[in-house]
């Protein structure tokens, strides 16, 4: 009897009275079978019509072959390898686009239109005198033989002079700084600090005794010339960048002025060129056409007693081209004048633009940089040249713990003594070393020390330089010793050479990157081979999620709903024994 009340459910039993009890309240009747197991054999079933049907409806070619069944097992195998390899080949081809895509996005091609040379800058021209020192100021010869006990005592020379010998040390030639020799060990046992700068300016040659004529579009222009501070000393540069539009503020220290170019910039800019309907009096100069006589004609002069060849063995003046958003560095590039020399330079602009569908990219795969996307620490406008200039000076204060007094430097940055000028010398050069090993570890080929690749907007002239024998203190007597006979000796005390510099045609075709790969030829080259290899379009992609994500949810949903359900009794009275 116990055993049959429970598995009736019964919530009362037979007491001692053996009476009989009333049961009310719902009731729950078990399901007899287990469905669970039931359930899923359904889902799975449902799943397998799915497939069957995706089989033999896709548009995917291959897919019709390997799910029917009305084919044999050994040609479903047949058809199955086919489509593996195909698969395959599609995935090595859109590998390779992947590659062309990332890789080479870019292309450099020729602008549509020529650009003349009036909407050109003229370039900056830096002129370096390698007569540094007035003669009457300083006897570098008979000072540095002095100081190193050759000739005489160095008691000869007080403070003064020693202090102006090590500053001009640091602009003579590398091998007064030689490890090999003994004079860095006399430097660091008497050198003292000292204003090295101003001591340059003290004694170097005034503008005035350097350039004896100057033109541009036909106007003189012996006064745009300013003091520029460079590595090799004191330099004058025509049609340079001023403090202001060179450097960024509140960076630099304030001991002296690199530049003392007076004009700032006015109707230009290195993105957009010059401002349409500007006055021509814009600032950086532009000429007005092509040719000797529309460019610059320099006459330069070297008093006979300024000329020495200890300090430096190179004679005459060192001509640096560059553009004006450029700091010069001297020891780059530059073209000799040497002396008696009539030199002209042909200049060719070479342009270099950025399509903004490029704006998206990384810098690494354009290979370029846009100014807003590299900012120097010193400099108001990215370029290569000025970023390596700051990764030279960074480098050169890791190493030495100082810099040059040319290198653009914070209040708080020594400048280097001359003893140290050797380790000033040897820091580029092993920045370079360091810098190559790295690229070729990663096997890149473009950038430089400290990523200072290109601008995405930049200018550059190629220079052609052509240069005959003058003797043109001969043709200054002849054409004024009549009038007046003081100038015959007057001229015997200079050397005098000749510069020209001009744009050599009327247009230039300027240079701009684009856009070769981007990611709608990436799309359409993958459709392509999908569809040459599998004929998959994207109706068949949007197919396939269909059948993998649309349809198989109602399936299982209905195969777990389905079957027996349990059932609830709601007995109000039932009578038991």
């Amino acid at each position: 009897m116990k055993s049959l009340k429970d598995q009736l459910g019964l919530t009362q039993v037979f007491g001692p009275s053996s009476s009989l009890e009333t049961i009310s309240g719902p009731q729950v009747r078990k399901p007899i079978h287990r469905l669970g197991k039931n359930r899923w054999s359904k889902a799975r079933t449902s799943l397998r019509s799915l497939v069957d049907e995706y089989c033999t409806q896709s548009t995917i070619h291959g897919i019709g072959y390997i799910g029917s069944r009305r084919r044999s097992i050994l040609e479903r195998i047949w058809w199955f390898g086919v489509f593996v390899l195909s698969v395959y080949g599609c995935a090595t081809l859109i590998h390779k686009v992947y590659q062309k895509w990332t890789n080479n996005p870019v292309i450099v091609t020729f602008d549509e239109r020529p650009l003349p040379v009036w909407m050109v800058p003229f370039p900056a021209v830096t002129i370096c005198p390698e007569a540094k020192i007035r003669a009457n100021d300083m006897n570098f010869t008979e000072d540095f033989y002095r100081f190193i006990n050759y000739r005489g005592s160095r008691k000869d020379l007080d403070d003064e002079r020693v202090d102006r010998l090590l500053a001009v040390l640091q602009i003579c030639d590398e091998f007064f700084h030689a490890r090999s020799l003994k004079f860095p060990e006399l430097y660091a046992r008497t050198e003292t600090d000292f204003d090295i700068v101003q001591i340059m300016r003290n004694i170097s040659v005034p503008l005035i005794d350097i350039i004896l004529f100057c033109k541009v579009n036909g106007v003189r222009c012996n006064e745009v010339f300013s003091e520029t501070l460079t590595d090799e000393g004191i330099c004058f540069t025509f049609n340079g960048f001023s403090t202001y539009d060179m450097f960024r503020d509140g960076v630099l220290h304030d001991e002296y002025n690199y530049l003392n170019e007076p004009k700032n910039l006015t109707g230009w800019s290195l993105e957009s060129g010059y401002v349409p309907r500007k006055k021509l009096e814009s600032h950086p100069i532009r000429v007005l056409g092509s040719g000797f006589g529309a460019g610059l004609t320099i006459e330069l002069l070297a008093l006979e007693d300024d000329i020495e060849q200890h300090c430096r063995v190179q004679q005459g003046f060192k001509v640096i081209i560059h553009p004006s958003t450029e700091y010069p560095q001297v020891t780059k590039s530059f073209a000799l004048v040497t002396y008696s020399r009539d030199v002209t330079i042909a200049v060719r602009p070479v342009i270099m633009s950025t399509s903004s569908e490029l704006l998206s990219y990384h810098p690494t795969r354009r290979h370029c940089y846009f100014n807003h996307e590299r900012q120097l620490k010193f400099f108001r406008v990215y370029t290569q040249s000025n970023c390596e200039l700051e990764c030279v000076t960074n480098y050169t204060l890791k190493m030495c713990g100082c810099v040059k007094f040319s290198m653009p430097r914070s209040a708080k940055t020594r400048i280097c003594r001359t003893s140290e000028i050797a380790c000033v010398l040897s820091a580029e050069n092993r920045m370079l070393l360091q810098s190559a090993k790295r690229r070729l570890k990663k096997l890149q080929t473009y950038g430089s020390a400290c990523n200072c690749i290109p601008g995405c907007t930049s200018i550059h002239y190629d220079t052609e330089i052509t240069q005959s024998k003058c003797d043109f203190r001969k043709t200054l007597e002849l054409r004024f010793a009549p009038v007046d006979p003081t100038i015959s000796e007057n001229v015997k005390q200079y050397q005098i050479s000749k510069l020209g510099i001009y744009f050599r045609e009327v247009q230039y075709i300027t240079s701009k990157r684009s856009e070769l790969f981007g990611m709608i030829d990436f799309i359409s080259n993958c459709g392509g081979i999908l569809g040459l290899c599998l004929g998959v379009s994207l109706f068949s992609v949007v197919e396939l999620l269909y059948y993998c994500l649309v349809r198989p949810l109602p399936l299982i949903r209905k195969a777990l709903r389905g079957g027996r359900t349990v059932t609830i009794v709601n007995e109000s009275s039932v009578n038991r024994f």
